[in-house]
């Protein structure tokens, strides 16, 4: 048995996952998602600890533009996480629940993402750490105009603007490393 895949739990596994979200992906955009399961050996206990990323890019190109939850978790009580994006977590139990089961808000939101309506996807998400806004930018379901129109009013520092550059740039000029105004890609990318 897997320790990806507790059996009996009704929930499909994440490589099923996995391809349902990257199938909603523009073509030719370079985007994954990705899970992994890091084991935890204490002096007194043994512990699976999950990790969810989304990667821009491949080889030595690639940019992760999400990562959970490590740089929300607080390193120390009071401390401030590393990221001052979203909502922070005091422990990773948090976004994964005890012992890195339900709830598990990052599947979650995969799920709810998936399930909603095409009409519905610009309506806002309840998602304190930005991966929907993500999934929203790739998504080839939705035309340019309409977010383009979405990522002007996205700051520069937000993690859907690489995916909106990478989408829509023409190319002939770039905002550093892919980030910055999302006006700048509707004026690099106009026919």
């Amino acid at each position: 048995m897997s320790r990806h895949n507790r059996g009996g739990s009704g929930k499909p596994r994440w490589s099923k996952l996995k391809s349902r979200v990257e199938a909603l992906f523009a073509p030719g955009l370079e985007l994954a998602i990705h899970c992994n399961v890091f084991i935890k050996i204490r002096k007194l206990f043994t512990f699976d600890e999950p990790r969810h990323w989304i990667v821009l890019g491949h080889g030595p190109h690639a940019r992760i533009l999400w990562d959970f939850p490590g740089p929300f978790l607080r390193p120390g009580p009071g401390m401030a996480p590393r990221s001052a994006r979203g909502q922070p977590l005091d422990t990773w139990e948090q976004g994964y629940g005890s012992g890195g089961r339900e709830p598990n808000e990052t599947p979650a939101l995969l799920h709810e993402y998936l399930d909603r309506p095409r009409t519905r996807l610009m309506h806002p998400f309840e998602d304190p750490w930005e991966p929907a806004a993500i999934l929203r930018a790739a998504d080839r379901r939705l035309g340019r105009d309409v977010l383009l129109a979405w990522g002007s009013t996205l700051d520069a520092e937000h993690p859907a603007c690489p995916v909106l550059h990478a989408r829509f740039s023409s190319g002939k000029a770039s905002t550093s490393r892919g980030t910055g105004n999302p006006s700048a890609i509707e004026a690099t990318s106009a026919p």
